[in-house]
């Protein structure tokens, strides 16, 4: 299942996805000015690919042909410091050998940004996205093709940043809060106990040494409620704290990143789940020894809720990316990851996962671009039915408003 593309650097987007999307891109694309002011970028990417193990089994494999179409607009409205985002975009995907497989995910999303003085800003952001799992993923894990359905769900998010300090003093502190909901749409004999929400709040302590880098201190609480409790199940609903201490850095034009560090406790409501205590981490580096050439690491430790099976998921990730200008129209993108999942509870299931990803991007004009690119996965499992591999190959064509 082919996913929209979008660029690797934000550290939540590389950790999520596992590197697992096309190459970045490196066209700037253009806009057009309302009479309001606010600048209309409009976008099209369309490609097709090739999958070799489209249901994520171990034998007996089933390759496709996807071809994909993806249209976004992003609508933004810069009043000095202020500015209003907006961006809504679709992704369909048309397979060569099931009608069934076919599907059209959309995604909304809102970004406003206040500065009322130099020392007060507001953030709020706010998505909706209506969706599918791949097949083989999800709740259709490790069962092939034996579900004649796609699995879809719509999420919500909404997060709200207070920061108050200016930037050129030596402190400022964060607030934030957040809700966030999933819910599914069909298989509800199943997917109704895996319906949640998620609130969110946490503050943040910086303090600023004047030389490009923040050292700060996080405090978080995420808690968990599910909708319904099956028959004679347990309560899957928990508090998760997480207290770090982290610092990010700009401090020479070579590198820049952030790395944080400390204690995470899940505790569920229930006592017949097993708690998680111990040591979390995020981090994700980016060296630049060239304006040209840019090198990301990235790190990760938490526990988190799983989908089907186990109490918590004990899950650590290890990535890096270079990329490279070869010259003003042709770039090109490797990435390796590593993820290993621990299952925790009723039963004793290990997972390990690797992505490896190679790309080139050809800039045909100021306002098109040719992408190709091929994805490797090797999942090992304790599990044998979830274990696969896959080769995915594949080309993409962008196109948008020529640049300025």
């Amino acid at each position: 299942m082919q996913m929209h593309t979008k660029t690797l650097v934000p550290l939540c987007a590389m950790l999520s996805m596992g590197f697992a999307k096309p190459v970045v891109a490196n066209m700037e694309p253009g806009s057009f000015i309302t009479k309001d002011g606010a600048a209309i970028t409009p976008t099209l990417e369309t490609g097709l690919s090739s999958n070799s193990n489209f249901f994520r089994t171990p034998v007996d494999k089933s390759s496709r042909l996807i071809w994909t179409i993806a249209p976004n607009i992003t609508a933004l409205i810069e009043d000095g410091p202020d500015s209003y985002e907006f961006d809504l975009g679709s992704n369909s995907s048309l397979h060569n050998k099931e009608a069934t497989d076919n599907f059209t995910q959309v995604n909304f999303a809102a970004d406003v940004h206040k500065e009322f003085t130099s020392q007060h800003r507001l953030d709020i952001k706010g998505s909706a996205d209506w969706l599918y799992e791949a097949r083989g993923s999800g709740l259709t894990e490790g069962l092939g093709d034996t579900v004649n359905e796609l699995v879809n769900f719509q999420q919500q998010n909404i997060t709200g940043r207070y920061e108050y300090g200016a930037l050129s003093s030596k402190a400022q502190v964060a607030l934030i809060t957040g809700f966030y909901s999933k819910k599914y749409q069909n298989f509800r004999a199943v997917s109704q106990y895996r319906d949640y929400d998620k609130t969110l709040f946490g503050i943040t302590g910086y303090y600023n040494t004047q030389a490009a880098t923040r050292s700060f201190l996080e405090l978080k609480q995420e808690n968990y409620r599910y909708d319904t409790l099956q028959a004679n199940g347990i309560s899957r609903d928990s508090d998760d704290v997480k207290l770090l201490l982290g610092v990010e850095w700009q401090a020479t034009s070579l590198t820049s990143g952030t790395f944080k560090v400390g204690y995470q406790n899940k505790d569920f409501n229930s006592s017949l789940r097993e708690n998680f205590s111990g040591l979390s981490w995020e981090a994700a580096v980016m060296w630049q020894p060239l304006s040209y050439s840019t090198v990301q690491v990235i790190t990760s430790r938490s526990a988190k809720d799983p989908l089907v099976q186990g109490d918590y998921i004990k899950e650590t990730i290890y990535g890096a990316s270079w990329t490279h200008s070869w010259s003003e129209y042709l770039s090109s993108l490797a990435s390796l990851s590593y993820i290993d999942e621990q299952y925790t509870g009723d039963i004793g299931r290990e997972d390990e996962t690797k992505n490896a990803r190679l790309g080139l991007n050809y800039l045909v004009s100021s306002f098109g671009m040719v992408s190709t690119y091929i994805d490797f996965v090797d999942k090992d499992s304790t599990q044998s039915a979830l274990e696969f591999d896959r080769v995915v190959i594949g080309i993409n064509f962008t196109f948008a408003l020529k640049a300025n």
